[in-house]
């Protein structure tokens, strides 16, 4: 397992052939070769959860920076018409102040985006953000602390073409506001629900 560093594009290179589509085996899933499976229901776990540490350079979070949190294979060659549903969990953390003029200020926005990889094809099939802002005016006092953490969680459902793909859940870093003393995106966990619905396979 190799780490690496595109830009700010943090992730791990797996030499698991366990979870390459091109190795998984039919009978993972008890599959009959060469035959469709109706209402075949099976869940899938991510294989390489991380936490997104952001790095911030003297209070300032810095720019660009986007982390894989989790990823999933899903293999569902031998479902009939296939339905995903995928959940997401994570927990965000950050604690930050602002302490200069009569307006106070503490934001932070996170844009967290599904991304699917087929056959080398790689597609963004939903994003959400995640906007905080807190603001102080009127110079109602002199700092503005904040300290947050909640969890973050979603769902969603793919109708993709039968086939082997890996989900991937990334964050990335849109815009900050304030003097900050840590950025953090922990506890990531991925997972996918697939099911073949009925209908005539051959």
């Amino acid at each position: 397992m190799d780490n690496k560093k595109t830009g700010n594009y943090y992730y791990v290179e797996r030499h698991d052939s366990d979870r390459d589509c091109s190795n998984r085996k039919e009978k993972e899933y008890g599959y009959d070769s060469g035959k469709k499976q109706k209402d075949k229901i099976f869940l899938e776990c991510g294989h390489n959860p991380q936490d997104a540490i952001f790095e911030i350079d003297d209070g300032e979070v810095e720019c660009d920076q986007k982390f894989v949190l989790d990823s999933v294979i899903v293999d569902t060659s031998r479902l009939c018409k296939p339905i995903v549903k995928i959940e997401f969990s994570s927990l965000v953390q950050f604690e930050a102040e602002d302490e200069s003029g009569d307006e106070h200020e503490v934001e932070v926005n996170l844009l967290f985006e599904l991304e699917r990889i087929c056959g080398g094809d790689k597609q963004i099939v939903q994003s959400w953000k995640l906007l905080k802002e807190y603001d102080v005016e009127g110079g109602c006092i002199d700092e503005l602390e904040v300290e947050l953490s909640e969890p973050f969680t979603v769902t969603f459902c793919d109708r993709a073409c039968p086939g082997c793909c890996e989900y991937r859940m990334t964050v990335r870093g849109k815009d900050f506001e304030g003097d900050f003393e840590h950025l953090r995106v922990v506890k990531p966990s991925l997972s996918a629900i697939a099911q073949g619905l009925t209908c005539d396979c051959d």
